[in-house]
């Protein structure tokens, strides 16, 4: 198994147990686990740590996108709204499309 399988399937079971203990929320932030991005290689800027936003379109359904934020940013004082406004800003042209179209996607055993 490749590093990258590996860092992919480690962050995606995280943020499925993250999901099903807080229901209400639909986006989180948490450190990136290195080597789930392809595109995101090295240190971060400096004075900058590497996070991951991961937006749950439905259960099941996600999104991450990387991020580089200040060192000692609150990250546990964003909400909902503040999540998605940041998400927003650094995801890749064509990203609103991909999550509507997750929204439509009809998971196996959901309703």
């Amino acid at each position: 198994m490749s590093g990258k399988i590996l860092a992919v399937e480690i962050a995606t079971a995280g943020d499925a147990s993250w999901f099903d203990k807080h229901p209400d929320r639909r986006l989180r932030i948490r450190n990136m686990v290195m080597g789930e991005f392809g595109d995101v290689s090295g240190e971060p800027p400096v004075g900058m740590a590497w996070r991951t936003i991961v937006l749950e379109a439905q259960p099941g359904a996600r999104s991450r996108q990387a991020i580089a934020l200040p060192i000692g940013t609150d990250v546990d004082s964003f909400d909902d709204d503040d999540l998605f406004d940041l998400f927003r800003r650094v995801a890749p042209p064509g990203a609103r499309k991909m999550i509507a179209a997750l929204r439509q996607v009809k998971l196996p055993g959901r309703l």
